[in-house]
């Protein structure tokens, strides 16, 4: 715990000096989101070339010294920290924060419990701090070329240099930074400053714990994806209430990162296009921040499988001798798909009359009431007659991402960014109608809110507790799983297999689920990159 703390501070710093360098005069949790992408943007670019290292390190934090030395960067005021309430105020705040923080850290600290965290993500992560882009790697195995910005960040955090092991402490970084933004909305709310956007803050934060603990321990994409849609989200409304040049620029730089996480957040970039639909201004600055943050990303993709995107085989504008055969794309496409229904190999093309029974019979009552919920949305739309129209489109940004994920890989988790965000959206004429006529309450109201929300806090603390692994994690995070391998071989050269589960987790390189005997070597060394042999 202590390795994550100082770990977080130091992360949060950096991503202040860099944020504060693009993007003036945003709130603190704001400045440090912004920041973090821009970290894992430029670690990109680094990550072409060189391994994701303590040179790294030095080069980023060299760069943050020297603009803070030629005072580029200011740091905000303790007044800007603080909320400024009443002393009974100020104390229920912070104490949800703290509440927050600490169900954060040991959620974060503990093993990874996302299965696919063995499979792959893992791997994909040792690759990058081991080497530069590797061509043709998805030929080992095709979830290393499922290519995300992601595997980059926490590979930048994973503290590898030091020598001790790796260790997944970005999503716990990520979470803390968005909570902080969705805490302001409790901060607004204590201070009288009532909005439908912050109420949405409110909302998100006891929901952030609820959907999303169990991955906060993770590398994996699917919480990352899912708070910066519900960011943006919020962003949306924001804009509605006091539009401000940053909400535009972003809401371009959240979605575009979304995409580059995970393809299945590609409708987020729906919210930047109707916003400047909307304004009819800012067009280049937006496509100027689309562009910087794709580069890197598709080059790492275009090295990884040969392919623009992966697994998208009709995206094929290339011929490198790495790349990906066809066939094996086009089967790492269906059984995305294919795992998301819940149906067999054999039912790929299988109609939605069929697969879709058998899809719902699987969910909890809980889940079947948001998809319910989020899919009978139209009817508010209809009912509020699409006013104000601007909120409505934000809406309809919500529902296009939500049907995206429902035909093209509808497993629940992928699908929560979404769901909520369309539900919430749907609902927030009617918070509006209540902030209206219940406006003598606010500060009443608010701070019963904010005493229920550190109490559903501090229950979730008390639930989520691990006893027995906390003196191992009083120091170190636990880091990834030790799992079993054995010695194994590719066409040309010595590998290492999984023996369970197809899991190599972190071990040393290279580790494929079985042996690869049509996948050869490029050369002498690993960092050369691998081939398909024609079958």
């Amino acid at each position: 715990m202590l390795i994550a703390l100082v770990t977080w501070m130091y992360a949060g710093v950096l991503c202040y000096v860099y944020g504060a360098l693009f993007f003036r005069k945003l709130p603190v949790s704001l400045t440090t989101l912004a920041g973090l992408v821009v970290l894992t943007v430029l670690a990109e670019f680094f990550s072409l070339v060189f391994p994701i290292s303590g040179w790294l390190h030095l080069l980023l934090i060299g760069g943050a010294v020297a603009l803070v030395a030629t005072r580029r960067i200011e740091f905000p005021s303790v007044r800007e920290l603080f909320p400024g309430n009443t002393r009974f105020l100020n104390a229920v705040a912070w104490l949800v924060l703290l509440l927050a923080f600490l169900l954060v850290l040991e959620n974060a600290t503990r093993r990874p419990a996302n299965p696919d965290t063995n499979g792959y993500h893992a791997q994909a992560i040792r690759w990058i701090e081991t080497y530069p882009a590797v061509p043709g790697l998805g030929n080992l195995h095709g979830r290393l070329a499922f290519n995300s910005a992601w595997f980059v960040t926490n590979a930048l955090f994973g503290l590898a240099f030091l020598g001790q092991g790796s260790f997944p402490l970005a999503a716990g970084l990520l979470t803390l930074m968005v909570l902080s933004f969705f805490w302001k909305g409790l901060v607004a709310w204590l201070a009288g400053q009532v909005s439908a956007a912050n109420g949405l803050r409110l909302l998100f934060v006891p929901l952030t714990f609820y959907l999303l603990g169990g991955e906060l321990s993770s590398p994996g994409t699917d919480l990352p994806v899912t708070l910066l849609a519900w960011v943006i989200a919020v962003l949306w409304v924001e804009s509605l209430e006091r539009d401000t040049p940053y909400h535009l620029l972003l809401m371009t730089l959240l979605a575009a990162f979304a995409v580059t996480l995970k393809l299945s957040a590609l409708p987020l970039l729906l919210f930047p296009l109707f916003s400047v639909f909307l304004q009819k201004q800012r067009l280049f600055s937006t496509a100027l921040i689309f562009t910087v943050v794709f580069v890197p990303f598709v080059a790492r993709n275009l090295i990884l499988s040969g392919y623009l995107l992966y697994p998208y085989p009709a995206l094929d504008w290339f011929n490198f001798d790495w790349k990906i055969p066809a066939e094996r794309a086009e089967e790492d496409r269906r059984a995305v798909i294919v795992y998301g229904r819940w149906v067999g190999p054999g039912e790929f093309s299988a109609p939605l009359s069929e697969w879709f029974p058998h899809w719902l019979g699987r969910q909890t009552f809980n889940r079947k009431v948001l998809f319910w919920g989020a899919l009978l949305t139209p009817l508010a739309a209809v009912f509020y007659r699409l006013r104000p129209p601007q909120l409505w489109l934000g809406w309809l940004a919500g529902y296009l991402g939500l049907c995206f994920w429902f035909f093209n890989a509808p497993d629940f988790r992928f699908g929560y960014g979404f769901l909520l965000a369309t539900l919430l959206l749907a609902l927030t004429p009617l918070l509006l109608s209540a902030i209206t006529r219940f406006s003598v309450c606010y500060r009443f109201g608010a701070a019963w809110l904010g005493g229920l929300l550190g109490l559903y806090l501090a229950f979730m603390l008390i639930r989520s507790f691990e006893p027995h692994t906390f003196a191992k994690r009083l120091v170190w995070p636990i880091g990834y799983d030790d799992v079993p391998v054995q010695e194994c071989a590719l066409a040309n050269a010595p590998a290492f297999c999984a023996v369970e589960y197809g899991f190599c987790g972190y071990h040393e390189l290279p580790c494929v689920p079985s042996p690869r005997y049509w996948v050869e070597q490029r050369g002498a060394d690993l960092r050369d990159g691998f081939r398909s042999l024609p079958r």
